[in-house]
């Protein structure tokens, strides 16, 4: 699998500085107290929700798979099957993309510009980013040609166009690490088990 330079340095010099420390065993998932990812009154539930149209799940299932792996809590309806059934989606998905992420990734295409879904998560998204002094809503961009409404032609984004989906995770896990400021990247550089990410989250988030 490709990995981004970048990361990939970042990635290294990170294992080597944990090395240096005397800390507990790193495959063990991290206490609240040693993951900084929200402070203690944050509704915040994961580092990242992603926004896409059903005509791109096949890209956007390979991000999140990798995302997933790399220990990056993700909100993707896949991954939430249980935990969406019997919910008011309408409201739910709005509270999803409007407070309980770090970032948002909307997934720009011509199938996303013209589904009511997409365009209710991203209205959230926007709302979410209106209020903040920092970038929430982060742009992938399938086809450049597309009009967003309230997302400016001036805004950075990601091509899609020629980058794997695994690629384009490695990027994603690249801003968390420089969100983190350093302590919350413990857990992305080292991946956890399935059982060990369910019993972390479980512990780390009170359920909806």
């Amino acid at each position: 699998m490709k990995v981004d330079a970048e990361f990939s340095t970042h990635f290294r010099q990170r294992v080597a500085k944990m090395k240096s420390k005397k800390t507990p065993d790193s495959k063990k998932p991290p206490t609240a107290a040693a993951v900084k990812s929200t402070d203690a009154s944050s509704p915040e539930k994961y580092h990242v929700a992603l926004s896409f149209a059903g005509e791109d799940r096949p890209y956007v299932d390979k991000v999140a798979a990798r995302l997933q792996e790399a220990g990056v809590l993700v909100f993707y309806d896949r991954f939430e099957e249980t935990n969406l059934w019997g919910k008011d989606l309408y409201t739910y998905l709005s509270d999803v993309y409007q407070d309980r992420a770090l970032y948002t990734v909307i997934f720009v295409s011509q199938a996303y510009a013209t589904k009511l879904w997409t365009n209710h998560e991203r209205k959230a998204a926007q709302a979410r980013a209106f209020s903040e002094s920092r970038e929430y809503l982060l742009p992938a961009v399938f086809d450049s040609t597309v009009e967003i409404p309230g997302l400016l032609k001036t805004t950075g984004h990601i091509d899609l166009s020629h980058l794997a989906p695994e690629d384009f995770a490695g990027k994603g896990i690249a801003r968390l690490s420089v969100e983190s400021s350093g302590s919350q990247i413990t857990h992305f550089t080292t991946p956890f088990s399935a059982r060990q990410r369910l019993s972390w989250k479980a512990s780390r988030f009170p359920a909806l």
